[in-house]
């Protein structure tokens, strides 16, 4: 073979490579059910790196003991991946139950699937300033990151007091997720596009 069939073979593997990554993100933005997830605040010191911000989302911690526990399996390790089932809610949707494996999870649900950052086995108590024992669940679902033009990352990581930020994203088949837009106060401002 010679050196232009080698070149334009690895170029037209590149190329194809590249295509498939943005078919498959596209692929979940347009055949994916769109649900609103509620953020929740970050370290402000480490929101805004470079050209994204960093999201945190309400479903990101699980609760899986005490009143508000959610349904499912209990027992977890770092870098299980999970199956998330998600009540749709227009403030937010809710997580109902975690599963190791999504075959157990009823068809017709809204499924995200995720993976174990940490198990935790207690969680601080602002009120009493004390830790108190809970079993609590972070989960990474790869939409925890959303980069944005130069320059407008300061006015969604810091909103007004006034504005609640919530993200609407798609979710697809295969438990994967797309960001499609930033809502403030329930109003889109960021629209995902493909260029």
């Amino acid at each position: 073979m010679s050196l232009w069939a080698k070149i334009t073979l690895l170029v037209a593997v590149e190329i194809a490579a590249l295509t498939v990554m943005i078919v498959d993100k596209q692929w979940t933005l347009i055949t994916g059910t769109p649900i609103v997830l509620q953020t929740e605040p970050i370290d402000p010191r480490s929101l805004l790196m470079g050209d994204y911000v960093r999201l945190n989302y309400a479903i990101s911690h699980l609760r899986l003991d005490g009143e508000n526990a959610i349904a499912g399996d209990k027992n977890f390790r770092s870098h299980d991946v999970v199956w998330v089932v998600l009540k749709p809610d227009p403030d937010g949707a809710k997580a109902v139950a975690v599963h190791h494996q999504r075959e157990t999870i009823a068809p017709g649900l809204v499924v995200l699937k995720g993976e174990v950052i940490r198990f935790d086995e207690s969680e601080w108590d602002a009120d009493s300033k004390r830790s108190s024992p809970r079993e609590i669940l972070q989960v990474r679902y790869g939409i925890e990151q959303y980069f944005v033009q130069e320059g407008t990352g300061r006015a969604i990581e810091r909103p007004l007091a006034s504005e609640k930020l919530t993200i609407l994203v798609a979710v697809d088949t295969r438990g994967k997720a797309g960001i499609q837009a930033l809502l403030f106060n329930g109003r889109e401002r960021y629209r995902e596009t493909l260029f």
